[in-house]
């Protein structure tokens, strides 16, 4: 089949279709020039911003991947550690004790004994006067704060030594104890002729049976 123009082309026309077709190659070359530039910027802007959280990316067949630093992945493994068990310190409590008037001269003596925590109820305070170079023991002391609901046996714990001294100074040691590191009996607290209050361990072997009074069921 053939087509007959009317019109056969001429040379205006010749030369407007070889502006149009150089035109649309122009704009496709811009468009990809373009498209390529943005592409490059946005990829550069977002390798800028992983860069400031520590994260680097790798750009295979066209998909970016994350990759944490090695420093950051080490430091999600130490905060995932639990942290290592420790023992629960003991208590350093004094629940009986000497005080030992190393002095010429005799003392008054003000033991203080504390009950249950934040509770005066079973609070107690035991005066005694120790002659010159003499000493006294104090024992421990056993309450049971629940009776009849609970027989549960408390023991009392030694909180204050308070001395005064026959020409009207005062010494005075609080809990905690300097030198006790766990619940003990039978602590030594020594007033001296000049300075503080000495705070010793034991240095003698103590009858339990015959100081803390223990009844049958504790022997």
């Amino acid at each position: 089949m053939h087509v007959k123009y009317n019109h056969p082309l001429t040379t205006d026309s010749l030369l407007l279709l070889l502006y149009g077709t150089c035109f649309i190659h122009l704009f496709v070359c811009i468009d990809f020039v373009y498209r390529a530039d943005y592409q490059e910027t946005m990829t550069t802007n977002l390798n800028d911003l992983l860069a400031q959280t520590g994260i680097t990316t790798t750009n295979k067949n066209g998909i970016i991947s994350l990759n944490k630093s090695k420093a950051d992945v080490d430091s999600d493994e130490d905060d995932e550690k639990p942290a290592p068990f420790k023992m629960p310190r003991a208590p350093p409590h004094v629940y009986s004790c000497f005080v030992v008037n190393r002095s010429s001269e005799a003392i008054d003596c003000d033991v203080y004994y504390n009950g249950r925590p934040e509770e005066d109820t079973f609070n107690e305070v035991v005066h005694v006067k120790i002659p010159a170079k003499d000493e006294k023991y104090f024992p421990r002391k056993i309450f049971q704060p629940d009776l009849p609901e609970s027989y549960c046996r408390w023991v009392k714990i030694i909180t204050k030594i308070h001395v005064k001294r026959a020409n009207g100074t005062t010494l005075e040691v609080n809990y905690p104890f300097e030198n006790v590191h766990q619940p003990i009996r039978n602590w030594e607290f020594h007033v001296r002729e000049e300075g503080e209050i000495l705070s010793k361990p034991p240095t003698r072997p103590a009858n339990i049976l015959k100081y803390e009074n223990l009844d049958e069921y504790e022997r």
